[in-house]
């Protein structure tokens, strides 16, 4: 790299930094700002003017100062645009436009049909994000700069493939580039415990926790580990699979293909199928839940029987990762605290380090938002990553 490049490139680093400190600290003035990253205030005032020129920042009025003029304020600008989640689940599409600090602006969903195959999916989801970026394209200066998809299965993040979905029957299906070509806009994709476990690192639960655990309790069950400020993703991208970790060699066939899997006695299709045991009546999570919340006892039973294994699996997982902090999200954390202290009973009574480890189990701030919310959250990991590139 000739020197050149590299003066463009830590200019690109500095203004992001300037960005960030705005973003994070505002109000906060110029001389704060040059104080805190150690740049000269010229270097600190002219990368500013590029931000306000770009809308990213604004200036919100005067400071208070013991010594001379009062300085003039400076506020990140969280409508310069949107940004679009999707979750695409086995049985639903959830959308949800947010402004750039993750603000909800609109919401939509739409059921999916039974067996309804790739192509019908893809219009399904184009259609959806179309509805969603009509709702809300007023509402900022550049409009929408990208779209995140969760996903539940193993997804190659570099290249935007799905490479294995059960529940969806899909195999190496390159998502992100059917999209884009239907879109045409930046698109991420990942599985979706991670989008949703980013979501609660960055702007939920896990803003001050030091490593966080994440588990989508779902149509299946998926985790997303979130350590410092990195996902971890493993050697291979596919880290946190823990869903389809066997706890029962003897147990029924996951979809997967695997035996005894996790996630066919914790997930929303286990509550389903113990409640049809206990009462001989086939109901679907919606109406078992309403059952549970009007008090009745084998919807109690139901949940809490499930509640338990999904403690279980936990006890397990925090075993080997020790997280500060566990979330519980997707469809089961809509049971509420009740859930969360079943399953919390749970972990004490299975976990080895639970008598010494500091950690809380929490529901996610975002509820049955939380991989839409998550998967926004990709998009804007990525946009200021690389923000010189964007704006």
């Amino acid at each position: 790299m000739n020197r050149t490049a590299d003066q463009t490139v830590m200019k690109e680093m500095n203004k992001l930094a300037v960005l960030n400190e705005i973003r994070f600290q505002s109000p906060i003035s110029r001389t704060q700002i040059s104080d805190t990253i150690g740049l000269t205030k010229a270097t600190v005032s002219a990368m500013i003017e590029e931000l306000i020129d770009d809308g990213l920042v604004i200036e919100v009025g005067q400071g208070q100062s013991r010594v001379g003029r009062r300085p003039i304020m400076l506020s990140f600008n969280a409508k310069a645009a949107t940004v679009i989640g999707v979750d695409l689940g086995v049985e639903y599409v959830r959308v949800v436009a947010t402004d750039l600090a993750l603000h909800i602006l609109a919401t939509y969903s739409c059921e999916l049909p039974q067996n309804v195959g790739l192509m019908e999916i893809i219009e399904i989801v184009v259609g959806a994000v179309h509805e969603i970026d009509r709702q809300v394209m007023k509402k900022s200066l550049k409009g929408t700069i990208g779209i995140g998809i969760g996903v539940p299965g193993l997804v190659d993040y570099e290249r935007g493939i799905v490479l294995r979905a059960p529940h969806l029957h899909w195999d190496n299906i390159p998502i992100r580039s059917i999209l884009q070509s239907r879109l045409n806009k930046f698109i991420c994709v990942d599985n979706e415990a991670n989008a949703g476990a980013m979501a609660e690192k960055f702007y939920g639960q896990g803003k001050y926790a030091s490593s966080l655990l994440y588990v989508s309790a779902g149509t299946g069950i998926g985790t997303g580990i979130v350590m410092g400020d990195e996902l971890v993703r493993g050697s291979d991208g596919m880290a946190g699979e823990f869903g389809h970790m066997s706890v029962d060699r003897y147990g029924d066939v996951c979809s997967c293909g695997n035996i005894g899997c996790w996630e066919l006695y914790a997930s929303e299709q286990a509550l389903i199928n113990t409640y049809q045991k206990l009462t001989g009546r086939s109901e679907t999570f919606t109406e078992v839940l309403h059952d549970y919340r009007n008090e009745d006892a084998a919807a109690i039973q139901a949940f809490d029987t499930v509640g338990r294994s999904l403690g279980l699996g936990v006890a397990s997982l925090t075993n080997g990762l020790n997280p500060s902090m566990v979330v519980i999200g997707n469809r089961l954390a809509e049971a509420g605290d009740r859930m969360i202290d079943v399953i919390q009973r749970s972990i004490l009574e299975h976990s080895f380090i639970s008598p010494f480890s500091k950690a809380t189990v929490q529901l996610s701030s975002f509820g049955s938002n939380a991989c839409a919310v998550g998967s926004a959250t990709l998009v804007l990991h990525e946009y200021f990553a690389g923000l010189v590139g964007h704006v």
